[in-house]
């Protein structure tokens, strides 16, 4: 059965739109927190503001619910960027400590300045630009982290069995590039099936941001 792998979902953005970076971003199990930086891509200043919502796990499928009091806790509370200018919003997790990975949907919600200012609204009427808002996945990965995987070559599938994520690489053949090979998310339980894993070519988990070889056909 092939594993769910839509991660997110989010409004398509024109080349002047806020930028964060990668779409899932994780804290290690050794982490308190973990830094996601905003760049204002825009032409003009903008404001940034921050929602978090629980989710049982990234799908078209998930259940949101809201997170428990100081669970995941975030600053600053928001932010005016200038144009062209980047700074760093902070995660803290305060959770339980306990097996268990947790997912954050994390929303990044850019805002125009004259929007805020009632004054140009009047003189301006409605204003044009819109408000963006930027979803991403925050994964939080247990405490007690159990890292394992199950690859069998001869039915073409990859399971991960332990109770953390990871990214699978594949690449056709032995001399290819990255860019040419397919990279799927992997949470604990899930399956992949690809025929490319039975035949000859690299094949590598990246977990804790380590390219693990888990095939060496292409090493003699």
């Amino acid at each position: 059965m092939k594993t769910l792998l839509l991660w997110l979902l989010c409004l398509p953005l024109s080349a002047g739109a806020i930028n964060v970076g990668p779409m899932t971003f994780a804290m290690s199990q050794d982490e308190a927190f973990v830094a996601k930086r905003v760049l204002n891509n825009n032409n003009s200043a903008r404001i940034y503001q921050v929602s978090i919502q629980a989710i049982d796990k990234p799908g078209q499928q998930e259940t949101r619910s809201r997170p428990a009091d100081g669970e995941l806790l975030f600053a600053p509370k928001q932010l005016t960027l200038q144009a062209g200018q980047g700074e760093y919003y902070k995660f803290y997790y305060h959770g339980p400590k306990d097996n268990k990975e947790r997912y954050y949907r994390v929303a990044f919600r850019e805002i125009p300045t004259n929007t805020l200012d009632s004054a140009k609204q009047d003189k301006a009427g409605v204003s044009l630009e819109p408000i963006v808002v930027m979803d991403t996945i925050l994964v939080v990965r247990p405490r007690e982290t159990k890292f394992a995987y199950q690859l069998d070559k001869q039915r073409g599938t990859i399971k991960n069995t332990g109770n953390t994520f990871f990214k699978f690489l594949l690449k056709p053949g032995c001399n290819s590039t990255d860019e040419e090979g397919t990279t799927e998310y992997l949470r604990p339980g899930d399956t992949l099936t690809h025929p490319g894993i039975k035949l000859k070519g690299q094949k590598f988990i990246i977990y804790n941001e380590t390219f693990i070889n888990v095939d060496k056909s292409c090493n003699g």
